[in-house]
């Protein structure tokens, strides 16, 4: 999550990760280049499930993608592909959904707003990104005591704004 602010304009240096892990995450760097160098890309994240909600921020401030391999995107810690499809259209984004495919034009103009997390960790840190940019609130911000307690103190020692709130 942290890394994805060096794809929307920030300079965060991102040190210890484990190039030999057999942790799916790793992937983050390799689909962050993809989506980041090409126009709407064909990802299939069908074997790294859990980054679908930081994938589709990325793909929606960048050049769009076409995500397929989704369908267990809605048994994770909520329904993630409609909680993300719902937050992300708040802000502005165009999105399409097929039975096992999602699609986030990109180009079009976003904004700020109030977002829910949906009491998932992945959600709220994915929403915080893209709010880094455009300001919001994310109701249920603590949700991301689960994976990662300190997430929104290393975010405001990168410079983001963060208030008790909620609001980024």
């Amino acid at each position: 999550f942290l890394d994805a602010f060096n794809y929307i304009g920030g300079n965060v240096l991102i040190s210890g990760l484990d190039e030999k892990s057999l942790q799916g995450d790793k992937a983050y760097k390799e689909y962050f280049n993809i989506l980041n160098n090409n126009e709407m890309p064909t990802i299939d994240i069908s074997n790294t499930i859990d980054l679908g909600p930081i994938l589709f921020v990325m793909a929606a401030l960048l050049n769009g993608a076409k995500f397929t391999g989704i369908k267990r995107l809605r048994i994770k810690e909520s329904d993630r592909l409609q909680a993300m499809y719902d937050e992300l259209t708040k802000l502005g984004a165009d999105i399409e959904i097929g039975d096992d495919y999602l699609i986030i034009n990109g180009g079009k103009k976003l904004c700020g707003g109030y977002v829910d997390s949906h009491n998932d960790h992945r959600i709220a840190m994915s929403l915080a990104v893209i709010c880094s940019v455009f300001g919001g609130v994310i109701e249920n911000a603590e949700c991301v005591n689960k994976s990662y307690p300190l997430f929104f103190e290393d975010c405001e020692q990168l410079g983001i704004k963060i208030f008790k709130n909620g609001s980024v």
